[in-house]
């Protein structure tokens, strides 16, 4: 971007911008993990007696399905999840 272009933004398209250029370096980081974790399962495939799935190899937090938006799951019962899971994780630090 030009200094003229960062002159004439206004915050919010500003910060539309730097929203896109997050998400574009992120992934890019995706897809080199992804294969390098490719690459990984290649090498070790020889040597499983069962097929290996990329996700035996390597787990990301994008593989994730949990942290997913759930279709046909409303806001309050997602927050009621939410809320669950935060009082399981605080008593069991509690323990």
């Amino acid at each position: 971007m030009s200094l003229q272009d960062f002159e004439q933004c206004t915050p919010f398209e500003f910060s539309k911008i730097v929203e896109q250029a997050q998400k574009k370096e992120e992934e890019r980081v995706k897809l080199s993990w992804n294969q390098t974790r490719f690459l990984a399962l290649t090498n070790l495939s020889p040597y499983s007696k069962k097929a290996l799935k990329p996700t035996d190899i390597m787990e990301f937090p994008w593989d994730n399905n949990e942290t997913q938006v759930r279709k046909g799951t409303s806001s309050y019962e997602r927050m009621k999840e939410l809320e669950k899971r935060i009082t399981l994780k605080s008593s069991d630090d509690k323990k």
